[in-house]
């Protein structure tokens, strides 16, 4: 979703005040290069602050900043910006914030050009706005610097995970691994092995890392929240609600647990708590998964009005700026196809996606976009790309099970459709609904 040096100063920069007076040099000066620096999660979760508040990082943000225009060449205050408008914008979403904290990191870079820390966190801000090949690129130039810096190494495998590299990152995080340990490591082995087709080990991951993360300074509810996913998408709606509900507990304003306890609810049927649990997302994050199945909730119920109003709000989500567009792409583009919107153009857009990001999802979208315009021999090709390493995603079995009944294989298309329908809350309501009616009709 890895800054090393930086992420200690975080604390410092929100909790601490004669930070302000008195800055110590940056960690990453003072680290011991024999130590190896702890791994930081996928986006630098550990950013956030275990107990911190917005109206405390805004204090702590209007402080560095008073300290950087008082001084330009005062690295660490860039630094500190760079961090905690990167964890602002993790705690809210707001992507302008994730620019502000680019254009913090490439200050505090150009001011120390030797320095790492900021550089590794423009490594994390550029996987958190969704430009895997520069924090790939970035990481990498790190890790060959420094061979020791297991976190810049992670940070790489990360990106080539998103990326579609799975061989690589595999390579990268056995390297890490070996290294080193604990619930950052397990957490990405879980997102490892669900993308691999082991969901039961990657749910196992996910546990073993929460156990793991009792530090002060570690976001549990991050791993809360992963233990949530990893048993919704392996079909246990009563794990998944209790992790959620655990992230939500730490963290009211977690709009992805919120989002998936959304989901939760729907597949058992509670429309109403899954409608209102959408609204406090929205209203956090207005984001097009969110919206989308809001939208699809409000359909479902006869709430025609609603459920329109949540749509026009997606399609606009593209217009608001480049980085939308960018975060989101993916998001937007499977929305128009579920919603009477596909097009030669959504299926060039969803093509060319495969140009630099070749993962599972890319071939999914691409494969359905085929499928919705009727040309089932490409989606067939490309449906197999996003299944050929080995994953058992509800969402790809369910497009796969629709794109082989397309074809003439009834047989094969109907248990596939039935190995999707069995995860339960890992299928959004349309798709559930849609593969009820194939299985019906073949």
């Amino acid at each position: 979703m890895g800054l090393l040096a930086a992420a200690v100063l975080i604390v410092v920069a929100t909790y601490g005040a004669a930070a302000l007076r008195a800055p110590a040099r940056p960690a990453a000066a003072l680290a011991d290069p024999a130590t190896p620096a702890p791994i930081p999660l996928p986006g630098n979760a550990q950013a956030l602050p275990a107990i911190g508040s917005i109206a405390q990082i805004d204090h702590s943000i209007n402080a560095w900043t008073t300290n950087l225009a008082a001084n330009p060449k005062d690295f660490i205050s860039a630094t500190n910006l760079a961090t905690l408008y990167h964890a602002r914008g993790r705690l809210t979403g707001d992507l302008d914030d994730q620019t502000r904290a680019l254009q913090a990191a490439r200050v505090a870079e150009s001011i120390a050009p030797k320095e790492t820390a900021a550089a590794s966190l423009e490594a994390s801000i550029l996987y958190t706005i969704h430009d895997f090949s520069g924090s790939m690129a970035i990481a990498d130039r790190l890790y060959r610097a420094n061979p020791a810096d297991l976190g810049s190494l992670a940070t790489r495998a990360d990106a080539e995970l998103e990326l579609g590299r799975l061989t690589a990152a595999r390579a990268d995080y056995t390297i890490v691994a070996r290294g080193a340990s604990g619930p950052a490591i397990d957490v990405r082995l879980a997102r490892l092995a669900y993308l691999t087709g082991d969901a039961a080990r990657a749910l196992a991951l996910a546990r073993s890392a929460r156990e793991g993360a009792t530090d002060l300074d570690t976001d549990l509810g991050f791993y809360d929240y992963a233990v949530g996913e990893y048993a919704r998408l392996s079909g246990d709606g009563t794990a998944a609600r209790a992790a959620y509900a655990a992230a939500v507990e730490l963290r009211p304003t977690d709009f992805g647990s919120l989002v998936g306890l959304a989901k939760v609810d729907a597949a058992a049927g509670d429309v109403a708590t899954a409608i209102a649990e959408l609204e406090q997302a929205s209203a956090i994050v207005p984001q097009p998964e969110t919206l989308t199945l809001l939208g699809d909730l409000r359909a479902l119920g006869g709430d025609a009005k609603g459920a329109a109003d949540a749509y026009a709000t997606v399609r606009a989500i593209r217009r608001l700026s480049t980085l939308q567009g960018t975060v989101y792409d993916r998001q937007l583009l499977q929305f128009e196809l579920d919603h009477g919107g596909a097009t030669p153009a959504i299926l060039a857009a969803a093509d060319s996606g495969l140009a630099s990001r070749t993962d599972a999802a890319g071939y999914d979208l691409a494969s359905w976009a085929a499928y919705r315009l009727g040309q089932f021999d490409l989606a067939e090709r490309d449906i197999d790309a996003a299944l050929g390493a080995g994953i058992r995603d509800a969402r790809i079995l369910e497009h796969a099970g629709a794109i082989a009944i397309a074809r003439g294989d009834r047989a094969h298309g109907r248990e596939l459709l039935a190995e999707a329908l069995a995860l339960g809350p890992a299928l959004d309501p349309l798709a559930t609904r849609e593969a009820a009616s194939l299985i019906a009709g073949s």
